[in-house]
């Protein structure tokens, strides 16, 4: 299926923004296979699926469509000789499944807890949008924490909510990433809806971490990134 980001590309170029993402890949059981292209790469995303709707993922429909990025975006003011390509996996905790119980010292935070937050998130911000944090509290530090990417509120019953984790490097190999992805499955399950975690193939003590977990991969996600600044990297 094609779908058309009519709002991005508005919102990317009047406010001459740094990043664009000019097409997305998707893939899961319930919706198969999406193709998300800004307007201007309408036909781009046409010619890929009736090439490689079979193998979307595959090494040579991402470079096909790299390539294609490249000479279509050409006058943007991007980089688009050196892309960004964000090859994912996608976990989801099984509706059957019981979530594990975290270690001691993990537990839901509050805004309060930023201040013995050792972790780059933004616990009082994350809190006050409404997401869910479940920490790792070590030595009256928070050293690992796992963050919904948005407030429960914004989903409907049974919809999924995405879960980014982090560990500082001097607390890893603990099992506090575990320990706290497990805590935060335990709320979203509570609440209704489906935990999901992603991670770049690259990854692979990531997706380590979302097995442990009790997670299973159910598809894959492709982002191609373009940026006006910084130094990139071409991933596939």
């Amino acid at each position: 299926m094609l779908t058309i980001d009519r709002e991005g590309e508005e919102f990317v170029f009047e406010n001459d923004w740094d990043i664009l993402i000019p097409v997305e890949l998707c893939q899961t059981p319930e919706a198969g296979l999406t193709v998300t292209v800004i307007p201007r790469l309408r036909t781009l995303g046409k010619r890929f699926l009736s090439l490689f709707s079979d193998r979307p993922f595959s090494k040579e429909a991402l470079s096909w469509l790299r390539d294609g990025i490249a000479e279509a975006s050409l006058g943007w003011g991007y980089l688009c000789d050196r892309h960004t390509v964000r090859h994912c996996r996608i976990f989801r905790f099984l509706s059957d499944a019981t979530p594990r119980e975290p270690l001691p010292g993990g537990r839901l935070l509050t805004a309060g807890d930023e201040k013995i937050n050792e972790t780059t998130f933004d616990i009082a911000e994350s809190v006050s949008d409404g997401r869910l944090c479940f920490g790792q509290v070590d030595g009256g530090k928070i050293v690992s924490v796992a963050v919904t990417h948005a407030s429960p509120d914004e989903r409907e019953p049974g919809g999924t909510l995405e879960i980014g984790v982090e560990t500082i490097p001097a607390s890893r190999r603990r099992g506090y990433a575990v320990s706290c992805l497990c805590g935060l499955t335990k709320e979203i399950v509570e609440r209704g809806l489906v935990p999901e975690y992603r991670c770049t193939y690259s990854n692979v003590a990531s997706a380590k971490v979302a097995r442990a977990a009790g997670y299973l991969q159910i598809g894959e996600a492709c982002s191609f990134i373009l940026r006006k600044t910084g130094r990139l990297r071409t991933r596939i």
